[in-house]
């Protein structure tokens, strides 16, 4: 299945379940792998907003994207709660998030 026909099959799952959170997590993840970050990023939104996810590659997602937008201080709200969720994160996070 190409990435197009992925986002397709997702967005059809949350039109006829709206609470279908890994519908949602596919469909950023693939939007994030063809750069749509601001989609990508709405998707994240709805599973920690709404659908409050307890995923910690959500979060360190969302930080990730949030830190390329130069948004220090959600980017280290969501490695915060990443790495709260997950301690193992930790050792894969060492050395993405340098201050200047």
């Amino acid at each position: 299945m190409n990435p197009f026909e992925i986002i397709a099959q997702a967005t059809q799952t949350i039109v006829s379940n709206p609470s279908d959170s890994s519908a949602y997590k596919q469909r950023a993840l693939i939007l994030c792998q063809m750069q749509q970050f601001d989609d990508a990023m709405a998707d994240l939104d709805m599973l920690i907003n709404t659908l409050h996810t307890d995923d910690a590659e959500i979060y360190q997602l969302r930080g990730t994207l949030r830190m390329n937008k130069g948004d220090k201080a959600g980017a280290l709200d969501d490695m915060r709660k990443a790495l709260d969720l997950n301690p193992e994160l930790l050792q894969q996070l060492c050395g993405k998030f340098k201050t200047k």
